[in-house]
This record gives C-alpha cells, sequence and structure tokens, in this order.
C-alpha cells in the first residue's frame, strides 16, 4: 500500500466535507422532474421515503460506522456473516455503481445536448463521448486522493446542484406568485395529497422516489480519514438527509407548479421549467449557463462514486478476495489499478449506446440494473444491523438505533421489506406500448444473476497468493 503524502493529514476529512460528500453521493436534479409529475402528492411519496429509506439507512448506517469505523459495508456484513457476504456487498455497492454513474453522466449528455440542440437519436456518438469524457475525467482525477475527492464533491454539490436548485426553486416561487399561476391543484386535501394505494403505479412510483436517494451510506468508506468518525458520522448524515430531501422536495414542487406533468420530461425537466423562467424574466441566454451548471453537479456526483466504494473494494482484495495485481495504490493511497478497471468497464457499458438504437431504453437498462443489484446489497445491510445486535452486542456504538433491539427491529424490518419489494418489482418490464418486454427479461435475468454470482465465483477460485502480507510492526525500544 502506498504511503499517504506528508501534506495530507491521516484524519482529514471535517464534519462539513463529510456532509457535501454524503449529499452528493444521492442529491441531484435529474430525479426532481420524476416527482414533480405526481403533483402534490410527491408530499406523501416523500413522506414514505422519510419512513421507509431515510430514517432506517440513517440511522443504521450511524450505528453501524460507530461500531466498525471502518471500510463501510465491506466490514459491517463481513462481521455479521463472514467474508464472501462481506465481499459480496462491497462487490454489489461498487459495480452497481458503475452503471448508475453511466446513467447519470448520459442524462447530463442529454441535458447539454437539448440546450445547443442536438437531437441524441441522430448521434448515438454524442452520448458515448460525453461518458467517456466525464467519467474518464474524473477517474484521473481522482488519483490524486480524497484530498481532492472532498474538495470536487464540496465545490460541484454546491455549484452544480444547491445553487442552481435554489435559484430553480425562488425564481418558480416569484413566478406562480404572480400573474402566472400553478398549473396544479395545491389544496392540501385527502383526495390531493394522498394517492390510491390499491394501484399498482403507486408502488412503482414510490420506489422510483425511494431509489432517487440511494447511496446515503457509501460515505463511510471514508470513515478512516474522518476526524472524530464516531461523533461526526451521525451528525454528517442526518445533515446530508435533511438538505437532500429538503432541497429535492421544494424543486419537485416547483416544476409541478410550472409544468403540466404530461409535458414534464423524465431528462429535461429542470431545463424545460429553466426555459420557461428564464424567458419570462427576459434573459433566455442564460439557459447554457444553468445547464453547464447542472452538469457541474452530475459530475461531481459521478466523482464522489468513483472514490468512494472501490476504496472499500481495494481492501477486500487485498484480504484474499481478488489477484495480487489488482492490489495496488499510489502515493494517496487511491487503487488505481482498480480505478481503471472501473472506468473501462463503464467504457464497455457506455457502447450500448452505440448499438442500441433507442436512447431510452438503454437509460431504462441500465438504472433497473442499477437498481437490483443495490436491492441485494440493502438486503445484507438490513439483515447485517440486526444480526449485529445479538452477534456483537458488547461493541461499542457511540451512536444506537433507539427503543433498543425493537428498534433495530422495527427499522431493519422496514427497510429490508422495501429492498425485496424493490429486487422483485425491478423484474418486471415496463407497462409501455412497442416496448420489448421478452428482450428486458432476456437480458436483465442473465446478467443481474450473473452478477450476483461473480463474487462467490472468485471467492471459490481464491488462493492464499491474492492475500497481502501485512508488515509486521517494528518493535518498541526497551526504555
Amino acid at each position: 500500500m502506498g504511503k499517504t503524502p506528508r501534506n495530507q493529514p491521516k484524519h482529514h476529512i471535517t464534519l462539513w466535507h463529510l456532509v457535501f460528500m454524503t449529499t452528493a453521493l444521492f442529491m441531484t436534479m435529474l430525479n426532481m422532474p420524476l416527482m414533480a409529475q405526481t403533483g402534490m402528492k410527491i408530499l406523501f411519496f416523500n413522506s414514505a421515503v422519510i419512513l421507509c429509506y431515510i430514517l432506517p439507512v440513517a440511522l443504521i448506517s450511524a450505528e453501524l460506522a460507530t461500531g466498525w469505523p471502518k471500510h463501510g459495508v465491506y466490514t459491517w456484513v463481513q462481521e455479521a456473516f463472514g467474508a464472501p457476504f462481506g465481499f459480496m456487498a462491497i462487490f454489489l455497492q461498487w459495480f452497481q455503481a458503475i452503471f448508475a454513474m453511466v446513467a447519470t453522466v448520459a442524462y447530463t449528455t442529454a441535458a447539454l445536448a437539448f440546450v445547443f440542440d442536438r437531437p441524441l437519436d441522430e448521434n448515438p456518438w454524442l452520448m458515448f463521448t460525453g461518458v467517456i469524457i466525464i467519467y474518464w475525467g474524473a477517474t484521473f482525477a481522482n488519483f490524486r486522493g480524497t484530498r481532492i475527492t472532498k474538495r470536487i464533491a464540496s465545490y460541484c454539490l454546491l455549484a452544480g446542484t444547491i445553487f442552481p436548485s435554489l435559484t430553480m426553486i425562488t425564481l418558480g416561487l416569484l413566478y406562480v406568485s404572480g400573474p402566472a399561476q400553478p398549473v396544479i391543484d395545491v389544496s392540501l386535501t385527502t383526495a390531493n395529497v394522498v394517492p390510491s394505494l390499491s394501484q399498482t403505479s403507486t408502488l412503482f412510483l414510490f420506489l422510483s422516489f425511494l431509489f432517487g436517494f440511494i447511496g446515503m451510506e457509501v460515505s463511510a468508506g471514508h470513515a478512516t480519514e474522518v476526524q472524530n468518525v464516531r461523533r461526526t458520522y451521525p451528525i454528517a448524515i442526518l445533515i446530508a438527509a435533511f438538505i437532500g430531501f429538503s432541497i429535492s422536495l421544494l424543486g419537485g414542487l416547483t416544476i409541478a407548479m410550472i409544468i403540466p406533468d404530461k409535458e414534464i420530461s423524465n431528462t429535461l425537466g429542470v431545463l424545460q421549467t429553466y426555459t420557461i423562467l428564464l424567458d419570462h424574466y427576459g434573459v433566455p441566454d442564460l439557459l447554457p449557463i444553468a445547464a453547464m451548471f447542472i452538469a457541474v453537479g452530475a459530475a461531481g456526483q459521478v466523482s464522489t462514486w468513483i472514490a468512494g466504494p472501490v476504496k472499500s473494494l481495494a481492501v477486500a482484495g487485498r484480504d484474499g478476495m481478488l489477484p495480487k495485481f489488482l492490489h495496488g495504490s499510489n502515493a494517496y493511497d487511491m487503487p488505481v489499478p482498480l480505478m481503471i478497471v472501473q472506468a473501462t468497464i463503464a467504457t464497455l457499458i457506455a457502447t450500448a449506446f452505440l448499438l442500441h438504437v433507442k436512447t431510452n431504453e438503454v437509460f431504462l437498462y441500465l438504472t433497473s440494473t442499477a437498481v437490483l443489484l443495490y436491492s441485494v446489497m440493502y438486503l445484507l445491510l438490513y439483515s447485517t444491523a440486526i444480526r449485529l445486535r445479538y452477534k456483537r452486542p458488547n461493541v461499542p456504538r457511540t451512536y444506537k438505533v433507539p427503543f433498543g433491539n425493537w428498534g433495530i427491529w422495527v427499522l431493519g424490518s422496514i427497510g429490508f421489506s422495501i429492498s425485496l419489494i424493490a429486487f422483485l418489482i425491478g423484474f418486471r418490464p415496463p407497462d409501455e406500448p412497442d416496448f420489448p418486454a421478452t428482450t428486458y427479461l432476456a437480458i436483465i435475468i442473465p446478467g443481474v444473476f450473473l452478477t450476483l454470482s461473480v463474487p462467490f465465483i472468485l471467492w471459490k477460485v481464491s488462493s492464499p497468493n491474492w492475500k497481502a502480507r501485512k508488515k509486521a510492526k517494528k518493535p518498541r525500544p526497551t526504555p
């Protein structure tokens, strides 16, 4: 393992660095258009997200990180169920992130293409090139360690997500407060706020909201670099959850009040809103600038994911789960060989835009695969939290989920149930005309189950030579 440069202290990530890094992992403006299409029911769905995702994952991750503050889900699941399952957890967290970030970069490229009037369906090379430039650029930037990662996360989150979100929200509120009226009914009646729970579409919408917030626990992979992690991590993850939830809710409501739900584009809804607002205020020429800010935010999210799970995966590799040629790290303690493999896989995935005619279907395959793989990881996470309460009850935890074992069972069961439902629904093809349902299943089912088998295959074929030798500590001189 490479040595950390002298100018980078071991515990160099402060509370607010961790807040920004955690928020950048899950907060994006790309989720707001989908939320907006539910109108005032966004209030119900976001409240349900608090109960079914934000509270379980935030509180459970805080307990696990303060009990086992090294290497995130890899260490947690390994403590509960053994090395193969710990490796499976970090492998799934890492591998799904590649699919999710390729989709994120592609959405960003689509937004930029919209501004500069380049039809994507006629130029798949534009989408492919956008993914390659941003993903590989973020990879090279992160070679210089989390000292750079924390800066990218902070600057990109502030400039590319929080600033354009708050600007859109402010302009939107002024817009609907003036001559224009909200295009939705904003009354807080039960019929207007609560969706029909008997409709299958309600569950699909809820899961879409839910997985707009996934990834909060990934920042635990940087725990060994955090100042006073047992105190800092719980505070950081709760602040990040509040920031991400409140801005996403207000952003979605802003779009809903300005654009009729049938006209909102899943990929371009934010820029549709900016187009209307900037035209209204007489500054339409600022639209490309707004698009560039949003692209910066997406690039920051990609950068944070690139530097997150891969560090814990490298630890698993050195524990004997990966061949030795993947163990290396540079002077900034970044696992460069694995990061190169990561970017190469992203490049191969991005070729789908060149091979498949319909861009929207490629988006669907990417996001569906990411959701299915991450659902399994969450099943392991919630099971781990419950098991460790009984298997390791005496391990000190600075923070513990309230109400004792009853509390961990309630939160763990809620999270486990939602993750299982998400996994099962992920195999259902979308109900869209002309969509090749058979092709969808033929791609998704083998792909997901092959991916799930990879960690166990690697564990089975591993040899003692794969395990890195730990350097013996020098004996202290006798006084």
